[in-house]
């Protein structure tokens, strides 16, 4: 009984040290030991850009194109001549008009966003899964939330600008006809998860779950694709 008692204290103390074996091997694939993140938002901001469209090319001019001054003209007396006069003067500006690119009615809108930040770790940053956030100033809801992916080696103490485009606007509110305008909302930026050059993250805690795995895949892919564009 004793025997038999003795080797099951041994595959207990066994059990127990694989687990915590493998608890150590998750620990560090998994940097999160702080509530805050390792880095300072040492800037943040959000601009509004319009572009011309990418078939757009001023470039087309016809450097040969003559422009006359409308104001040098001189009015004929004969009605014949100013019959003649107009259905020329119309041909030239259909002409002068064909010479210029066509201008688009609406210009494509962009807006900005961009986060400068400095890296607290010891680790070189490889990539950050982030969120640009407006929040009401009175009463502190959440109005708007816009989720980035950036890849930017970023070493330690070292900044670095994050930066992405979207088509959407910062915030959507429609306001009711003779209200006031509303304050400006506070921007913040909240990071959800850093993933490292030794392939280590950081993870928010309270953030969305499956963002490291979504930025490591993101990650293997940007790198997939650059080296079949280098061959």
């Amino acid at each position: 009984m004793k025997a038999f008692l003795h080797r099951t204290a041994n595959r207990l103390s066994l059990t127990l040290l694989m687990c915590a074996a493998f608890a150590g091997v998750s620990k560090a694939q998994d940097s999160n030991t702080t509530l805050s993140p390792p880095l300072e938002v040492l800037k943040l901001k959000w601009e509004k850009q319009v572009r011309l469209p990418r078939n757009f090319d001023p470039s087309m001019i016809q450097t040969s194109a003559t422009f006359s001054d409308p104001a040098a003209k001189t009015i004929p007396t004969n009605p014949v001549d100013a019959t003649r006069a107009a259905t020329s003067a119309r041909s030239a500006a259909a002409a002068s008009n064909d010479s210029f690119p066509a201008t688009p009615a609406r210009m494509p809108v962009y807006y900005v966003y961009s986060l400068k930040m400095r890296n607290d770790a010891e680790k070189e940053i490889e990539g950050i899964a982030w969120d640009y956030l407006f929040l009401d100033p009175n009463t502190g809801a959440e109005l708007a939330r816009h989720q980035f992916l950036s890849y930017v080696k970023t070493g330690h103490l070292h900044a670095a600008t994050l930066l992405a485009q979207t088509r959407t606007p910062p915030v959507r509110i429609l306001r009711a006809t003779g209200q006031k305008a509303q304050p400006r909302p506070i921007e913040r930026a909240e990071i959800q998860c850093i993933l490292y050059t030794d392939d280590t993250v950081w993870r928010n805690r309270f953030g969305r779950k499956g963002t490291c795995e979504f930025l490591k895949n993101s990650e293997a892919i940007l790198k997939q694709r650059r080296g079949n564009s280098e061959r």
